[in-house]
């Protein structure tokens, strides 16, 4: 168990007491090996007087610090006790991308106003393969990193390597990084070096790989870090935000007897495939011929982001009537780009992927589910399955956790959605 004495940082004067001692050296043989006063040491351990850079860059040479202790050390120095583990480049960590966050706006103002008041501490965003989870979390930690200062510790897949750039920012997330994936990190010591700094911890998919090891005890421990993880399934930890981060919204049954373009730009799901379009086919905007195949392709296609980001590429050879009229099988073979070396390459396998992770009771609820030809009730899928309500109920929420299945309250009553790709898979199989 960690101790809260030892998880604060200590101030400079502690830490420059601490490190003379440890040396063996009394207050004016530091002063001989410094060539800084003696009076001046007593007046820095005392915390009377502030270190200018150049004493402090002397004192860590006459103490013969080196590496991550020496960037501490100094960092401790020069900077007040709330201030940041050194790094030119706060958000240095965060994968970008070329492409704006389109339709996203009002849940990552939320998450960002929650972590940055200390409303909540951890965020879990869960979902769909493909959904944005990762995405989301970048733009999170890209404005907290520029509002706040913050730096930016980043593991998972898109993680940028800092290891070799020699700074205590880099060792850290090395530390980090050990401890979370396979806790061959002392806890304890990751805590001390982190203390009181504001920091934001972002694990892009770290649990589905296995269970990350002393997030519960940094976030007890260290009262400045946040935590934002992306994964399949939410995470179970004390005083976390569990998130759903669902497809895009897609046109509603409104549209079709309107008809208004303008109403449909403004959905989440056209305004990201007409901008994915737009890549592949320069100068192409949405018009009146067009929209009918937008919004079927929207549907069929659940408003998933990789989904759609995958039929715009193939808009060079196919129309976008041909796009939308594609049987099902053909919309789950389409190719998506830039996934992990080993995984799933196509639509469909990244949604069978979410679904092959399940256990038996719960892929034989999917089933049940694919069967109705509109959505249940839970008490009507309970019945289906030979199954009391409250059975059903656990379970119901895993896959809900998941984005496996989506709710929607309507005339009093909870019913119960397949997204379309899933459908296909099941129906496939």
């Amino acid at each position: 168990m960690v101790n809260r004495a030892e998880a604060e940082a200590p101030s400079f004067p502690e830490l420059l007491r601490h490190k003379r001692i440890q040396a063996g050296l009394t207050q004016r043989t530091l002063a001989d090996l410094s060539t800084i006063s003696p009076r001046t040491i007593r007046a820095l351990e005392s915390g009377r007087v502030n270190a200018r850079m150049q004493t402090v860059r002397l004192l860590a040479d006459a103490l013969r610090l080196e590496g991550l202790t020496r960037e501490l050390f100094v960092g401790s120095g020069l900077g007040s006790r709330r201030q940041a583990p050194p790094v030119a480049d706060p958000g240095l960590a965060v994968p970008r991308s070329v492409n704006a966050l389109l339709g996203r706006d009002v849940e990552v103002r939320a998450m960002v106003g929650a972590l940055a008041s200390d409303h909540r501490r951890m965020i879990s965003l869960s979902g769909l393969p493909g959904s944005g989870k990762s995405r989301v979390a970048a733009e999170v930690a890209v404005r907290l990193s520029s509002r706040r200062g913050w730096p930016v510790l980043w593991i998972g897949a898109g993680s940028v390597d800092l290891d070799g750039h020699g700074t205590a920012f880099g060792s850290l997330l090395k530390s980090l990084r050990l401890l979370v994936e396979s806790g061959a990190e002392d806890v304890s010591a990751v805590c001390r070096l982190i203390g009181r700094h504001e920091v934001l911890l972002v694990l892009d998919g770290v649990a589905d790989a296995g269970s990350p090891v002393g997030v519960e005890e940094l976030l007890a421990y260290c009262p400045g870090i946040r935590v934002v993880s992306t994964s399949r399934a939410p995470w179970h930890v004390a005083g976390v935000q569990g998130t759903v981060v669902p497809p895009l919204a897609v046109p509603g049954p409104d549209w079709d007897t309107t008809g208004s373009l303008d109403v449909l730009i403004g959905v989440p799901a056209v305004r990201l495939l007409v901008d994915r379009l737009s890549e592949v086919r320069p100068g192409f905007t949405l018009g009146r011929a067009d929209a009918a195949a937008v919004v079927r392709l929207c549907r069929r296609l659940d408003g998933l982001p990789v989904a759609l980001e995958a039929a715009a590429a193939r808009s060079g050879v196919l129309g976008l009537r041909q796009l939308a009229d594609l049987p099902p099988p053909d919309l789950l073979d389409l190719p998506v780009a830039a996934r992990p070396a080993g995984g799933p390459q196509t639509v469909g396998g990244l949604v069978r992927a979410g679904f092959e992770q399940l256990d038996t009771a719960r892929r034989a609820i999917l089933r049940e589910l694919a069967g109705f030809d509109r959505a249940p009730t839970v008490p009507e899928a309970a019945e289906a399955l030979r199954r009391p309500v409250n059975q059903v109920l656990d379970d119901l929420g895993t896959l809900l956790g998941r984005g496996l299945v989506r709710s929607s309250h309507e005339e009093a009553e909870t019913r119960l959605h397949l997204p379309n790709l899933l459908r296909a898979v099941l129906t496939r199989a």
